[in-house]
């Protein structure tokens, strides 16, 4: 329903935007300028709560009306102590508190339990940064920040939340000093209730990830050489989602404001190569001056000078404020932290972690880098020089090294924590970003190790932040950037109810059906296509989750199309493929063809488009394709021995790897000649690994496979060049032997063979030839890619009772 306050007509009318005819109805007021209960003078804002009640700012009434759902007939808003005069907004919190913009008093009301009190620019009329002149609207952000239209001064206005904790019934609120759109710097100030108590303020960005949440490998360069120099090193990113980074070559600190490609700030006032930088809860900003300085500078909110907050000994490769306003620097040179409470005068300091030497021992540290202090004041070093991340418990001068698992650290150099206190960790001379979680440590980005300039490397990479959203910023130094890789996936989890485990819809990309452990199919096929339509031969082959078949033919390089019911194919798409093998389509119905022969690609052909474009470049023929619920392309490069994949929400068409080296072997990191893939809902790889005549299964973020099945798993099943891999909605493995031309499934009892399980091949409606892909429909069918016999075999689902 829409609504519209009409000034002039004295009125609020609604029309519904879920029918085309333009009419609407009075939702308040008679037309009549009046002010009784029924009429309204010169209404201005209006809100709508969730009851489908309707507040209006009844301006020339100096009041707030309430009308009920449905009624013309409205209450007005007692506000105690309080009066209006010509209220132009009204906006209601979570709670059903009221926000009012009090125009013709110059200020801001507020509501709570204990009445109506104003909240902002308390003190009258003026121009001043507390202050407003006649202000008309305003709107809350999500992080509670209040945006002001101060109409008079012609600006907009930014009042931030400096608390909002409660304490029982009992809700506090307040606005901190105001700064408008044209200013140089703004901090915002909210609690994280995740990771501290509802007290205690966090400035910094602490999101919330799963063991599953992934990133774009690819990065896209938020800033380069350009504006920053030559040698980048630290980088903040407040709530507010500012980002702060400093030069070491520049000798200076850069601000941008969210999604701004011009720096709004530069700092300069005699810095010397500056590492490192951290911002506080009031804005101001701490950089590290100790290289010819000895000391870590300080500028207030908005100053252009800065002054000294602390003496130090050397440069500070890290800095951290934490809660108790206590400033932590790390002094690379001299192997220690050392600490300073800034709510004293005193310039002395204590050392926090490390002995002065650079012994590698549980108390000393080698070449101290980035640092992190969390909510309980325990302090990770990034301890360089040792390849550990050391964890020093809270006034603990004796440390304990952070396992990392599989993962080996090769000079950690940044350090951050997620609101589960998983560490997010700069490999600085592994070229790579790792993070841990609770199935441990993996790679999320640059995971090649190797440095380089694609927007997938990384060139000796210093520190790292998040900004509110999840997205990771990147100090990528001797590549002279930043780079900001998007997130793209949050979480991966089941809606559970009772024993039942149902897929979330966000979970499928393709038919996974609920099969019981004694399943059983018809095991005379129903020839679904011939050679006539797909040609003498078909690896290529996909059931979408509306049941519409794909299959790509080899001969005539076109995918065919049948929608369900149809005997006759529907659609035939051209294109310009040269032998396409795997293919894939998405619940959307953009459909992902293997374009590799000559061409190194995959190609896409959108939703009823019969052109293709260019969506991934990949070494050689993809015998498998496959796309992720976090819209990840994946490619099994049967001649390259690896399988790679990109993001397909950003524009660039670099893929990384993420199983295989690229070299043929039978190691627990090497494939030989990798053909079906399967992704799971929590990002698992699985890879029928053809020529080693396994099953692979790679963790979310691992490069060192498991084996599921096949050589070297023993209890499994024998196989011989596996080449199409599927999972069932319980996770278990349906697979084609090829050259033992069947079918095998899994289920908790172990494997069993499904079809052609005399391993015979023949064209006879119970034999295979050399099976490739596989696919299920809703129904629980099997379709099966019959590559010798030219044919698509329907296996009919007999029995599914539990």
């Amino acid at each position: 329903m829409l609504y519209c306050s009409i000034y002039n007509s004295h009125k609020v009318i609604s029309q519904s935007l879920s029918i085309r005819l333009p009419v609407w109805n009075t939702a308040a007021g008679t037309g009549t300028a009046g002010a009784t209960s029924l009429t309204l003078n010169g209404p201005r804002g209006i809100f709508v709560d969730n009851n489908l009640n309707l507040y209006v700012a009844d301006g020339n009434n100096n009041r707030i009306q309430k009308f009920l759902s449905g009624q013309l007939n409205g209450t007005t808003i007692p506000t105690g102590t309080i009066t209006l005069n010509i209220p132009t907004a009204v906006v209601l919190d979570a709670d059903g508190y009221l926000f009012i913009a009090d125009c013709n008093n110059h200020r801001l009301i507020g509501s709570g339990p204990y009445g109506f009190r104003c909240i902002a620019a308390c003190s009258g009329q003026g121009s001043l940064s507390n202050q407003l002149y006649y202000p008309v609207m305003l709107s809350f952000d999500s992080y509670g920040n209040i945006f002001v239209t101060d109409s008079d001064n012609n600006r907009i206005q930014k009042f931030l939340l400096i608390t909002n904790s409660c304490n029982g019934t009992t809700t506090l609120t307040t606005m901190s000093t105001v700064t408008s759109t044209n200013t140089t710097q703004s901090a915002s100030l909210v609690t994280n209730s995740t990771t501290a108590s509802s007290s205690t303020l966090l400035w910094y960005n602490v999101p919330e990830f799963t063991a599953y949440t992934t990133w774009s490998a690819n990065g896209i360069t938020f800033a380069n050489t350009t504006t920053l120099g030559t040698n980048p090193y630290g980088i903040f990113i407040d709530t507010n989602n500012t980002i702060y980074v400093s030069g070491r070559d520049a000798n200076c600190v850069q601000v941008w404001h969210d999604s701004s490609s011009v720096p709004i700030r530069n700092l300069t006032s005699g810095l010397s190569n500056p590492y490192s930088l951290f911002v506080a809860i009031n804005g101001d900003i701490y950089v590290d001056n100790g290289y010819a300085n000895g000391r870590v500078d300080k500028w207030t909110l908005n100053s252009s000078a800065s002054i000294s907050a602390m003496y130090v000994k050397n440069s500070c490769w890290g800095l951290f404020l934490d809660i108790n306003n206590n400033l932590y620097c790390s002094m690379n040179s001299l192997n220690q932290v050392v600490m300073k409470s800034l709510n004293t005068n005193s310039a002395m300091w204590i050392v926090a972690a490390g002995a002065d030497c650079s012994a590698p021992s549980t108390n000393t540290l080698n070449g101290p880098r980035g640092i992190y202090v969390d909510t309980d004041l325990n302090l990770y070093v990034a301890d360089c020089g040792n390849n550990r991340i050391q964890l020093f418990l809270s006034t603990q001068l004796i440390g304990k090294t952070v396992a990392t698992g599989t993962i080996t650290l090769n000079c950690p150099s940044g350090i951050v924590l997620d609101a589960n206190n998983y560490l997010y960790i700069v490999d600085y001379n592994n070229h790579r970003i790792v993070g841990s979680g609770p199935n441990g440590f993996r790679c999320l980005v640059g995971c090649s190790s190797v440095a380089g300039s694609a927007y997938n490397q990384l060139y000796y990479p210093t520190a790292l932040s998040f900004d509110s959203y999840g997205n990771m910023y990147v100090v990528d130094q001797n590549n002279y950037r930043i780079q900001k890789f998007l997130i793209t996936s949050t979480y991966y989890e089941f809606n559970r109810s009772s024993e039942l485990e149902i897929w979330i819809w966000s979970c499928v990309t393709l038919n996974q059906p609920n099969l019981c452990p004694s399943t059983t199919w018809y095991t005379n096929g129903i020839t679904f296509a011939n050679s006539s339509t797909i040609g003498t031969v078909v690896s290529g082959s996909f059931v979408s989750i509306n049941n519409t078949v794909y299959v790509a033919n080899q001969q005539t390089n076109k995918v065919i199309v049948w929608f369900e019911g149809s005997t006759n194919p529907d659609k035939i798409l051209s294109g310009s493929l040269n032998t396409p093998y795997g293919l894939f389509v998405t619940p959307l119905g953009d459909i992902y063809v293997d374009n590799g022969q000559n061409n190194d690609r995959v190609d896409k052909f959108s939703l009823n488009s019969n052109i293709s474009n260019s969506a991934m470049s990949v070494p050689g023929v993809c015998y498998g394709i496959f796309v992720d619920i976090s819209n990840n392309l994946y490619c099994s490069g049967l001649t390259s021995h690896q399988v790679v994949k990109k993001w397909l929400s950003d524009n660039v068409l670099t893929s990384t790897i993420v199983a295989g080296t690229g070299t043929a072997g039978s190691t627990a990191t090497t494939l030989n000649c990798p053909y079906g893939i399967f992704v799971d809902a929590e990002i698992n790889l699985y890879v029928a690994d053809a020529y080693n005549n396994r099953i692979q299964m790679f963790p979310v973020g691992q490069f060192t496979g498991i084996t599921l099945a096949g050589a070297s798993a023993p209890g499994t099943i024998t196989l011989y060049n596996p080449a199409g891999i599927i999972l069932d909605g319980n996770g278990y493995l349906f697979l084609t032997d090829f050259y033992n031309n069947r079918v095998i499934g899994s289920g908790p009892y172990g494997y069993r063979c499904l079809f052609g399980c005399t391993t015979i091949p023949g064209s006879a409606s119970n034999q295979l030839y050399f099976p490739a892909s596989l696919n299920f429909d809703t129904y629980g069918n099997l379709f099966v890619a019959d590559y010798n016999n030219g044919r698509i075999l329907k296996f009919i689902l007999a029995s599914n009772s539990c």
